[in-house]
């Protein structure tokens, strides 16, 4: 059975449009090795790049997915940014993906940062793209544990012991259930601040972690940040984290969505039915909301386009819609 899902999952894989933009950075540093997939709003790079757009350097969205997740759980919304006028780039942080799940790289977020910030350092040194990317205009999403790292890509900072606070409390959610043996887990610089410049806005997906994010760092931080969750996250309880952020970043924008779980953020592709059938702790597909999660991602997407048109300087091609969004102050 194991066998059988491997290989539906490498079969899946295998079918992502664009393959001829995959690459690997090799981070010999950290012993770890980036894989990731590149977009252009051209959706062609077989040849010389030649983006429909007047501006001869265009903004750029880095995607960073959740724990066990990989960037192809959100190619739709991938596709949304593309669509209005971005070049985007999805990368799956090591130890921590689909097909390779470990304790360690679901506890050690803070691995997860540098893993974009060598991306960038990559793809703003190889001819093709730094001649394509405005490397002044520089986005991330993330959703989950990747809501994490892209807000830590902003300043906030990790801190173990509020982790460990947060975890042996009432207000703990079943996020804390996700890793069980942190015996081979380093925390050597886990709190550090892992803070990229080149990071100019940010759009956090159910954003995980926030119980274990000191407040000045989150204080400290001066970038566009937007934050959605769901009301009802049945795996990060939003006052824990998506609230704390956003009530402790200045100048935030939060919307809480009505319904939806943690994982109204996922498309339930093949791969998500695999896994949520073989793990029937984590309903995926979310089968206990009743909403139409297509329509919410649509939203999303909007919402995301828009926020990092105005934040890097390029109109969004929709409009905002909050149809079945609350958008509240923090």
């Amino acid at each position: 059975m194991k066998y059988a899902y491997m290989l539906i999952l490498v079969l899946v894989t295998a079918c992502s449009k664009n393959a001829d933009n995959q690459g690997v950075v090799l981070d010999l540093d950290r012993d770890r090795s980036i894989s990731y997939e590149t977009w252009l709003p051209t959706m062609d790079l077989k040849t010389n790049p030649s983006p429909k757009s007047k501006e001869k350097r265009l903004p750029l969205i880095v995607i960073s997915h959740g724990s066990g997740g990989d960037y192809a759980n959100h190619s739709w919304l991938i596709d949304a940014f593309v669509d209005n006028g971005f070049i985007v780039v999805g990368l799956n942080h090591p130890l921590n993906t689909t097909t390779n799940n470990t304790d360690v790289g679901v506890v050690s977020v803070w691995l997860r940062p540098t893993d974009i910030t060598k991306l960038l350092d990559h793809l703003l040194n190889e001819s093709k793209w730094a001649t394509t990317i405005d490397a002044e205009r520089i986005g991330a999403a993330g959703f989950s544990s990747g809501g994490y790292t892209v807000l830590a890509l902003a300043g906030a900072r990790y801190n173990a012991e509020l982790m460990q606070a947060y975890c042996a409390s009432e207000e703990s959610g079943k996020d804390c259930e996700l890793a069980t043996d942190f015996s081979n887990v380093d925390y050597t610089g886990s709190s550090y601040s892992y803070s990229d410049a080149r990071i100019k806005s940010v759009f956090a997906m159910a954003p995980a972690i926030g119980s274990a994010i000191t407040l000045d760092s989150l204080a400290s931080i001066r970038r566009p940040i937007f934050i959605i969750a769901a009301t009802d996250d049945e795996l990060v309880p939003p006052h824990a984290s998506a609230l704390r952020y956003a009530k402790n970043i200045p100048n935030s924008e939060l919307i809480l969505l009505p319904s939806g779980g943690h994982f109204i953020f996922l498309q339930c592709n093949a791969i998500i039915k695999v896994v949520d059938w073989f793990n029937t702790d984590l309903d995926l597909c979310g089968t206990q909301f009743d909403v139409d999660r297509g329509e919410v991602r649509k939203e999303v997407a909007t919402i995301g386009a828009e926020f990092f048109g105005r934040t890097l300087g390029l109109k969004s091609g929709g409009e905002e819609c909050l149809l079945q969004a609350t958008k509240c102050d923090p």
